[in-house]
């Protein structure tokens, strides 16, 4: 039967037919919905203005679907903007939406005794959500991370030469904070000095589902109240059906969650046990949850670029990290002195890891390789030979086509082959173990 007359009967769903013949079928969207969770107590001044001045440029043509000659390409920020556009063709293949929350859950040791915006999950800024194609989403993002995610000290340097709407360079000023986001308005953002990133972002995901898991609504005796009936879907429209999900945690400070996989309160120490636990709950929400984590430089050793962060905390990010296949950046650098690393690189990074989640597509089940097939708006796709280098060693270099990797249990798009924005991406394999039939098509 063809790929399209199944698509076309009636009442009928294709997933299920495939189960029925012995076959699962994976399909999947171009979606990724980015949440970054910002360390809002007051030692991160300078990586906010770091990050925020990166991101300027990088979100801007990450959201943008024109092309044209005009691509500026003078500076790292430039490149690193670039990164997607020169790998992905365009980066019209992926659909990014973008938002703000901070690691600050314990809301009662904030500002006011209320949950403000980005404490406890909720997001900061408006629009809260910043889409593809969003006019200026480069600055909406700038203006959502540095007047309502960062917390500044007041006696902030000033710049009396500074001229509203010019970019930010260097250290942020008053003056420029008073253009930014409205004369004072930046002040009172400073979160609690428990940074509990993991656990924010758990919340974060409890605020945008619908039906959350029981868990959204438990919390340790004594801990404020974070999320309760009613709070359902306050994040409406972060978690998108089938979007890939990426949590970015930026931070000098490892993570203090407080949850185990029990109704305990977590042992400091108990890093296994912790990070398991919040897999388990990140589990229940539909989509695949990833992390990626800009934090103190920590090797398991050499604890002279903590900065007083403790190790257990930077392990659970680190072990996070590892479980999820995501991305663990160190603010500074161990082999020079703990200077300072440069946040276009740390985003350049991030942009590869961007570029990988959404051109490698994880299977429900092990498949039989031999059954795979693979099509993109029902055109079938071939499998991909090794141009150069060695699949033993790692330095395979594929051409056009898919590959499978059984160390992830995905399907990976190589070339010509990885698919334009929107295009209905569909996965037919017979799952080891399975009634052995040809593919009904």
């Amino acid at each position: 039967m063809p790929l399209l007359a199944l698509s076309l009967l009636a009442g009928c769903n294709s997933y299920e037919i495939f189960r029925v013949t012995g076959f699962e079928q994976a399909s999947f969207s171009n979606d990724a919905d980015i949440l970054f969770i910002i360390d809002n107590s007051d030692s991160m001044q300078e990586e906010a203005t770091g990050l925020a001045s990166n991101f300027d440029s990088f979100i801007g043509k990450l959201t943008n679907s024109e092309t044209g000659s005009d691509v500026p390409t003078e500076t790292l920020s430039d490149a690193v903007g670039n990164y997607l556009r020169e790998t992905t063709g365009d980066s019209l293949f992926i659909d990014y939406q973008l938002a703000i929350t901070t690691s600050s859950v314990y809301y009662d040791d904030g500002p006011t005794p209320e949950i403000d915006p980005g404490e406890a999950g909720t997001l900061a800024g408006t629009p809260p959500i910043i889409g593809r194609g969003e006019a200026d989403a480069g600055l909406a993002f700038q203006t959502n991370l540095l007047c309502s995610a960062t917390c500044w000290d007041q006696n902030m340097p000033s710049n009396p030469d500074y001229v509203c709407g010019e970019p930010l360079e260097g250290d942020a000023s008053e003056e420029y904070l008073d253009c930014l986001c409205g004369v004072g308005e930046w002040q009172g953002n400073c979160g609690t000095g428990q940074e509990q990133g993991i656990e924010a972002g758990f919340m974060a995901l409890c605020r945008a589902a619908e039906l959350p898991p029981e868990e959204c609504y438990t919390f340790p005796s004594g801990a404020a109240l974070a999320f309760q009936s009613g709070d359902e879907l306050s994040n409406e429209g972060l978690l998108r059906a089938g979007a890939n999900t990426l949590i970015v945690i930026v931070t000098d400070e490892g993570d203090g969650s407080y949850r185990t996989d029990t109704d305990e309160a977590a042992v400091p120490g108990d890093v296994e046990n912790v990070v398991e636990g919040y897999l388990d709950l990140f589990e229940q929400f539909p989509n695949i949850v990833r992390f990626a984590v800009i934090g103190p430089a920590w090797d398991g050793s050499d604890g002279s670029c903590l900065a007083g962060a403790q190790e257990w905390g930077v392990d659970r990010y680190q072990m996070i990290v590892d479980e999820t296949n995501g991305l663990y950046i160190p603010l500074t650098d161990l082999e020079d002195g703990c200077s300072a690393t440069d946040f276009g690189s740390s985003l350049d990074q991030l942009g590869s890891l961007l570029s990988n989640l959404l051109t490698l597509f994880p299977l429900q089940s092990v498949p039989d390789v031999a059954s795979i097939e693979v099509y993109v708006d029902g055109e079938i796709v071939d499998r991909s030979g090794v141009d150069s280098g060695s699949e033993e060693d790692g330095t395979a270099v594929y051409g056009t086509g898919w590959t499978y990797d059984a160390s992830e249990n995905s399907v990976s798009f190589h070339g010509d082959a990885v698919p334009d924005y929107n295009q209905d991406v569909r996965i037919y394999y017979r799952p080891l173990g399975g009634t052995p039939r040809e593919l009904p098509f």
